[in-house]
């Protein structure tokens, strides 16, 4: 430790008043070597490095002076991560740590970016996240962030902080993370951190002069860490600490070797919290409940409108808790919480809990630390850098322990000297490769949808820049010579599929392919649901048309789930399974399945009952998106939780969000008809009836994140003062099921309105939740609607437009009229009257964009921002463009403040009616005269039927 920090350590002053990002003791700075040493280098005066050091010696606090050295200079901050829950954890770190001192409370200026979604420090989803000043992301998330419209050449206002960056090693994960850093450099940055662990110094020194940064290394341990392998002869121990590393010890054997006795004595050495390491999810549940089985209850209740199942609410009761990803997200929220706070003794926990996420444990048991490898049908150890990370996890920087302790065991010579080789802390495990030919088929058309090759030699160049091809050079005399078939052979397999185009040698993406690219999807997946919906559109578009049925809702919902499951990204058709369906849902066979039985017809793959697990997993789905209760979902599949559930429900989300992208794109009516996909071209009625599917698709996907029903979707939107920052599913659910489905239903402020609020809810004291939803409901929109104002007029001025977006925002009436027909001309845009005198019942507008089909608008609105505009008033363009002779034009409602949000399932039935609110149009018009947004796309997002949301607009191409 340093009692001080470096003369030129760069902080500034506001920096160095803020004790959380300036550690103090006795009232001087207390720093690690680490920290001190990355000071001393140049981390706050903009220097690039490479930090590795161990876990829990404060990397993440370089970080946080890198962020703030950015911001502070008038840059952007983009903090890179490697796993979803770490993008939260840092999220909520930098909005405490920024957001008021130096973002003056700017929540637009925070942005959270996973493949769950984007989404700004007030809870608002955004489709731009490169706008925001501090940018938290998985390195997955980001890829695609910077794909869209080809990559920016130039990063060099950006300063990255690459958390973990040894993934770039990873087998699983590290061919997005290495093509990711290979684009960044490419387009140079104005600072780059690249925080490690503890990495062999040839590992270390090849990455930091590949990214041509420099490197501090440090390999030693700010708390002492003593890992102890118990056998039955002897007590093997390895110790590393300040000054000391890999100190290692023989002694006699140990009392006890079972995992409950050596819990005992660790508890009884007061080394709690414990952590138990399982490398199975099913250990994790019955180890815990024999542990807590003996240990003295107390009174613990889950927290109001959180579901907690009951056994481990029974385990939490006698300070035990088990963390596994088959927990739903409030349970592993309440774990981390009564862990955090030291409510829990002694937590069983599979890797998840290792992930980078800091927790105070005094000590750690292994319940085994090795894995059943299905190749080689045997168990296998896992890795040395997996078994160090996990071990790291005690005794880190912040926590009262004074030395961390880790305990495993091993029975007989062999398991002996590999559990050695595990805790051997003098070496490190070396860096894997990141891309293999294995992987040319996801990265191929990442780099021609990037627009950064335009022949195959440019993309063997570009492949040839990596990390992994210039250690491969090294070890290799023939070099990467024998990539290049295996590249080529990936290229010839994307124009087959439509997604690229090679003329005289130069290969150009299509629209198709931009599509799939950004997405994230495998091609074949966008092709199986193309197909799938084209063959089965009649039947699709009739169950949407049945707008208020809640069973041809849920059919939709079940038929889109069942192919999601069945699409390639579960399986190995176009590579290797991005997504993997829990072994649970499927392994005793299909179980009644009536949404499969009636709908088998319509599905995308048939017979059903040939894949239980898709048939199972969506009717779970189904129930989960219908709102069914927790006890009926887990009822359905013996053994699987809703957790588990709710992990599908997120991979089917993410597969449907990308399906709707894709199918809003290649149905657009600016495309020519041989750039789409064959399927597609034509204007035959299946055509018309997939591109009608876009947005039902996309709906669903949120659903499926939600688990309501579509009537109240938006309440899910809510934003409630205090902890429960949003309104939970069961209480979505109450609402509903007491008739309360509308905006009106929850702002009635009357004692008779209160009183159905406070009955549907079942509430006798919840600190006045009922009257928190009422005043939710009041402000929620004219919340959302000021914000958005605020952002668009600040950008409106840079522009010279504050008057037009004034205009529409503020203006009512024939007043509105003129202020769209205004910001229409000052684009060019032809905005033609229609309801001129004489022409009585006639819409307002005709629109022309460009030689497209013009468009019937009409402009509705309220005086009072919490009034919404009713479906009645919404859907009058239909008849009013029948009465004008319009009745094949699509037609477009604008509406001020909003539409009525229960409502989309009937504003989709409407079949060629687009309704907007005028926040997100005036995003739109934005966006068009910042030259981030093309006519043909705003028509394809104004004609497209259903409800068009900023976020669903043509994400921008440049910053």
């Amino acid at each position: 430790m340093q009692p001080t920090i470096p003369i030129d350590h760069g902080l500034s002053d506001k920096v160095l008043g803020k004790p959380e990002l300036l550690p103090v003791a006795s009232g001087m700075p207390l720093l690690t070597d680490i920290q001190f040493e990355a000071l001393e280098a140049g981390v706050a005066r903009g220097e690039s490095l490479l930090v590795s050091a161990p876990t829990s010696t404060g990397k993440t606090l370089i970080g946080w002076w890198t962020v703030a050295s950015a911001i502070e200079a008038g840059y952007t901050a983009v903090y890179l991560v490697s796993h979803r829950a770490l993008a939260k954890q840092k999220f909520e770190e930098a909005k405490r740590l920024f957001l008021g001192d130096f973002l003056a409370y700017d929540r637009s200026a925070i942005v959270c970016a996973t493949g769950d979604s984007v989404e700004d420090a007030a809870g608002r989803k955004t489709n731009a996240p490169l706008s925001s000043v501090i940018l938290v992301a998985t390195y997955e998330k980001f890829l695609g962030c910077l794909s869209v419209g080809g990559p920016p050449r130039d990063l060099t206002n950006i300063c990255f902080v690459c958390d973990e960056v040894q993934l770039v090693g990873d087998k699983h994960r590290g061919q997005n993370a290495e093509l990711l850093l290979t684009l960044m450099r490419r387009a140079g940055w104005r600072q780059f951190v690249g925080l490690s662990a503890v990495l062999s110094p040839g590992d270390a020194q090849a990455l930091a002069s590949w990214l041509g940064i420099g490197l501090i290394r440090n390999p030693n341990r700010e708390k002492a860490l003593t890992i102890e392998c118990r056998t039955p002869l002897a007590t093997l121990s390895v110790s590393a600490g300040p000054g000391f590393e890999g100190l290692q010890q023989q002694g006699p054997p140990s009392r006890s070797r079972d995992v409950m006795g050596v819990i005992g004595e660790l508890l009884q050495q007061q080394r709690n919290p414990v952590i138990v390491f399982c490398m199975k999810v099913d250990d994790t549940f019955d180890l815990a409940r024999t542990w807590a089985q003996s240990r003295p209850a107390i009174q613990i209740d889950a927290p109001a409108g959180v579901d907690v199942e009951q056994p481990l609410l029974d385990a939490l009761r006698r300070r035990t808790a088990y963390h596994n990803a088959e927990l739903t997200e409030d349970e592993r929220l309440f774990v981390e919480d009564r862990l955090a706070s030291g409510q829990v003794d002694v937590v069983f926990a599979t890797s998840t809990l290792a992930a980078g996420v800091n927790f105070p444990l005094g000590s750690a048991a292994f319940a085994s630390w090795k894995r059943w490898d299905f190749d080689r049908q045997m168990h296998v150890p896992i890795g040395r850098d997996e078994f160090q990370n996990m071990a790291g996890r005690v005794g880190r920087m912040g926590q009262a322990i004074a030395k961390g302790h880790v305990v495993l065991t091993a029975d007989g010579v062999q398991e002996s000297r590999q559990a050695q080789a595990l805790m051997d802390l003098t070496t490190q495990a070396p860096l894997g490769l990141g891309i293999t030919p294995e992987h040319f088929g996801t990265l191929t058309l990442q780099i021609f949808a990037g627009r950064l090759c335009t022949s195959r030699e440019d993309a063997f160049d570009l492949i040839g820049s990596t990390l992994t091809a210039s250690r491969e050079r090294e070890r290799n005399l023939a070099g990467i010579d024998h990539w290049r078939d295996k590249l080529f052979s990936q290229i010839d397999r994307l124009v087959d599929i439509g997604c690229l185009i090679e003329l005289h040698g130069q290969i150009t993406v299509t629209t198709f392919g931009v599509a799939v690219a950004h997405s994230g999807l495998k091609p074949e997946t966008a092709i199986f649901f193309i197909e799938g919906l084209k063959r089965s559109s009649a039947q699709l578009t009739q169950l949407i048309d049945r707008a208020g049925n809640g069973t041809s809702e849920d059919d939709f919902v079940f038929v889109l789930s069942h192919a999601a499951i069945r699409s390639p990204e579960f399986g190995i058709v176009g590579g290797k399974a991005t997504r993997i369906l829990n072994w649970r849902i499927g392994r005793n066979g299909p179980v009644p399945n009536p949404y499969a039985t009636r709908l088998n017809p319509i599905l995308f793959d048939q017979p059903w009952v040939a894949d239980a697990g898709a048939a199972n997993g969506a009717l779970q789905l189904t129930e989960w998106a219908a709102g069914t209760a927790r006890g009926q979902i887990e009822k359905i599949v013996a053994g699987v939780r809703l957790g588990t559930v709710q992990g599908v429900a997120r991979d089917v989300s993410w597969v449907l969000t990308g399906v709707s992208e894709i199918i809003s794109s290649v149905t657009s009516p600016t495309l020519a008809d041989e750039s789409k996909p064959i399927a597609l071209r034509g204007n035959g009625e299946d055509v018309q009836d997939v591109r009608r599917l876009a947005r039902a698709i996309r709906r669903q996907s949120i659903r499926l994140g939600v688990g309501v029903p579509s009537d109240v979707l938006w309440m899910s939107e809510l934003r409630l003062p205090g902890l429960q920052s949003r309104l939970r599913r069961d209480d979505i659910m109450s609402l509903r099921r007491g008739g309360l489905s509308r905006p009106m239903d929850l702002m009635d402020g009357s004692d008779q309105a209160d009183e159905r609020r406070r009955i549907a809810l079942g509430l006798q004291e919840r600190g006045g939740i009922a009257n928190l939803i009422r005043n939710a409901a009041r402000t929620w929109r004219q919340d959302d609607r000021n914000h958005s104002k605020t952002m668009h007029l600040r950008r409106a001025d840079r522009l010279m437009l504050r008057d037009q977006i004034a205009a529409l925002y503020e203006k009512r009436g024939t007043d509105l009229e003129q202020a769209f027909s205004i910001s229409l001309g000052g684009l060019g845009i032809p905005c033609q009257p229609l309801d001129v005198t004489g022409r009585q019942g006639f819409p307002d507008f005709l629109v022309s964009i460009e030689d497209f089909i013009p468009i019937v608008v009409e402009v509705k609105s309220k005086v009072s921002d919490q009034e919404t505009v009713p479906l009645n008033a919404a859907t009058e363009v239909l008849a009013a463009s029948e009465l004008a002779g319009l009745r094949n034009n699509p037609c477009l409602t604008l509406c001020s403040p909003g539409v009525d949000p229960s409502v989309p399932t009937f504003i989709e039935a409407a079949k060629r009616l687009c309704v907007i609110d005028v926040s997100d149009f005036c995003e739109a018009i934005l966006r068009l005269h910042e030259g981030t947004l093309t006519r043909g796309g705003f028509y394809n997002w104004l004609t497209t039927p259903g409800i068009a949301l900023a976020e669903a607009l043509p994400s921008p191409a440049t910053r």
